[in-house]
């Protein structure tokens, strides 16, 4: 089994992860913080792309950049 099919599995706690993994405690909770990092940091880059892209608007509309 992976940290993935384990974090989806029994989410985020670290007991039954570190029992599945056969790991100490204090490495699973290492994994699943990373993961919760990642998750948020790809969620704050894409909001930020869409605003700073978009503004609001459909992307290439072609009125909007015929002009």
């Amino acid at each position: 089994m992976t940290f993935l099919d384990a974090f989806e599995r029994f989410g985020p706690d670290t007991i039954a992860i570190a029992d599945a993994l056969d790991i100490k405690e204090h490495e699973a909770d290492r994994l699943i913080s990373a993961r919760l990092n990642a998750d948020y940091t790809e969620r704050l880059h894409a909001r930020r792309i869409n605003r700073i892209s978009y503004a609001g608007r459909e992307p290439f509309q072609a009125a909007e950049w015929a002009k």
